[in-house]
């Protein structure tokens, strides 16, 4: 049988057209297939990169280290990382008004949650030139952060305010703010140079003025604020409290109670008084007069203001019938230091003389007493003379009578005639 020579050689062909194909796609392929590899491997790496770039996160404050008082202080950078990946930071940029851009290289780490105070920052400030300055940090990833704020001699960036309540008349309050730590500065007002610490003095005048408001300027860092209650008069320390320390990174207010017990007081400086003599001369125009007594009740201003003042009058009358009834109990719901209460005690009498000249008028004798008083502040009650400082005013009103007597032969002439006196 013969072989057909033709198919054995279409077979050996096709093998080797295969062999052919087979050793130049596979390859490819697998060549094509490590490409994709490292290029899947590279765009993760870049997704990552980009990632981390958006997730990186510093906050960064422009403060002061030292040099507090001076025309040289001594500039520092607080850096705190509240994200999740650490920061590489090889540059510092320094921009300042007067100097223009400075440059500090370097290799600060800021891991997550980490606060870094960077104080090798050091730069003078010039008292002339309103000279400002703020720091930029350059990451290896290739964020920039700039400082929330910027600072200067004269022009710190935060206002610490101070609510202080419940001040008492008669006492000094010094407020004091000073640095905790080693970084912040202080100013009482805007033409003060920083430094680290200030104060405010507070002087209430009258007892409205319980509460006031203080104001200072500081830089970002950590503060106590204490309060020191002195007596304005013997210059004694009666009172003193300390804050804890009080981190500041933005406008802030603090509230501060500066109550105190005060002692007592012996006497309040609550005084009555009279503005018409204590004896006091009166001609009627008919047997019924109505006599008015004014009189004021005043408060010191080294008091806190008092409620239910109660005044007492008590009136006693000779050759004379009360024709009117009078209060005999006044009260006074409530009075402030350094106020004046004015009222008039109205009485209207008849003489009892009738027809009879020799028993022509007569006399008035009142008192007017403070009675009681309650502090609206402490809540403490006084009473009785020894509680006020003018307890009690007491005072004559002697009423005469005008009778026209014949003296001489024919002549008639006007007569005074007052009983209390005498026919």
């Amino acid at each position: 049988m013969k072989r057909n020579k033709k198919a054995i050689s279409a077979i050996i062909g096709t093998a080797i057209a295969l062999t052919i194909v087979f050793a130049i796609i596979i390859p490819l392929f697998l060549y094509m297939q490590s490409l994709q590899t490292l290029f899947m491997q590279e765009a993760n790496r870049r997704l990552q990169y980009e990632l981390e770039r958006l997730n990186e996160r510093l906050e960064v404050y422009t403060t002061i280290c030292g040099g507090w008082g001076t025309s040289e202080l001594e500039i520092c950078a607080v850096v705190f990382n509240p994200g999740i990946l650490s920061a590489s930071i090889p540059t510092i940029y320094i921009e300042s008004y007067r100097y223009g851009l400075l440059v500090r290289e370097g290799s600060w780490i800021i891991i997550p949650g980490q606060r870094v105070v960077i104080d090798n920052l050091r730069i003078a400030f010039n008292p002339g030139v309103d000279d400002t300055v703020r720091v930029k940090f350059i990451t290896l990833r290739g964020n920039s952060f700039v400082s929330k704020n910027t600072i200067g001699l004269r022009n710190l960036p935060y206002t610490l305010a101070i609510l202080v309540k419940n001040m008492t008349v008669g006492y000094k309050y010094e407020v004091k703010v000073e640095i905790v730590g080693e970084y912040g500065c202080v100013s009482e007002n805007i033409e003060q140079v920083c430094q680290a610490f200030g104060t405010h003095e507070l002087i209430p005048q009258t007892s409205l003025d319980r509460d006031a408001v203080i104001t200072f300027m500081v830089a970002p860092g950590n503060y106590t604020i204490s309060i020191r209650v002195y007596d304005y008069m013997n210059k004694q320390l009666v009172s003193f409290y300390r804050t804890q320390p009080i981190e500041i990174l933005n406008d802030i207010v603090v509230r501060l109670d500066a109550y105190h017990q005060p002692p007592s007081l012996e006497k309040i400086p609550l005084r009555l008084r009279s503005t018409i003599p204590n004896y006091v001369t009166v001609i009627m125009k008919g047997e019924t007069e109505t006599i008015d007594i004014p009189y004021a009740v005043s408060l010191g201003n080294q008091s806190e203001p008092l409620r239910d003042v109660e005044i007492k009058i008590a009136v006693s009358l000779s050759g004379l019938n009360l024709e009117q009834d009078f209060t005999s109990t006044k009260k006074i719901s409530r009075i402030l230091p350094g106020e004046t209460y004015f009222d008039v005690l109205q009485i209207t009498v008849k003489d009892d003389a009738g027809g009879n000249a020799i028993k022509f008028g007569g006399s008035i004798t009142y008192r007017i007493e403070l009675s009681n008083a309650t502090t609206e502040i402490s809540g403490r009650s006084y009473s009785g003379p020894s509680g006020f400082e003018v307890p009690s005013i007491i005072g004559e009103i002697i009423l005469c009578r005008v009778n026209l007597t014949e003296i001489l032969e024919g002549q008639i002439y006007p007569l005074l005639l007052c009983e209390a006196s005498g026919p």
